[in-house]
């Protein structure tokens, strides 16, 4: 049954929420200097653009979860999803920063999954320390940095 099994959010950093309120006001305060001067196809324009972009954010920020199947870990973020067999992961990388690879966070700081030969991914689930104690469980393995 899908309820009994473990399941982690990710970690959002403030880093994180502060840009979608940058941007939010990159994009608002053009959209009121049309208003003012009474160009309101930008205006409508920009706050169509403004709606979406909020939307994206919301969305990455409200589905992006890792949950511990049976057999696999699926990590998930909006349309993408990623299944990593238990037995194919090899080391794990914890608050490692600056990854250039496949992310499925919401952080600057989280851990990179080594699997297969050389795929990898990067995460970062809001309870870190238990989220890799129940990989060593079903993996007693993995390489742990």
């Amino acid at each position: 049954m899908k309820s009994d099994l473990p399941f982690f959010r990710t970690r959002i950093d403030l880093g994180m929420k502060i840009i979608p309120g940058l941007l939010f006001l990159g994009i608002l305060i053009p959209a009121v200097y049309n208003a003012y001067h009474g160009n309101w196809s930008d205006c409508c324009i920009l706050l169509t653009v403004l709606l979406l972009q909020q939307l994206l954010f919301w969305g990455i920020f409200r589905s992006t979860h890792y949950t511990f199947e049976t057999d696999t870990l699926l990590c998930r973020s909006l349309m993408f999803k990623r299944r990593i067999s238990y037995e194919s992961i090899r080391k794990i990388e914890q608050n490692t920063s600056l990854y250039a690879g496949l992310k499925m966070s919401t952080a600057f700081r989280g851990i990179i999954i080594h699997y297969n030969k050389y795929d990898e991914l990067f995460i970062s689930p809001a309870e870190s320390e238990r989220f890799i104690a129940l990989l060593k469980e079903r993996n007693e393995g993995i390489l742990v940095n």
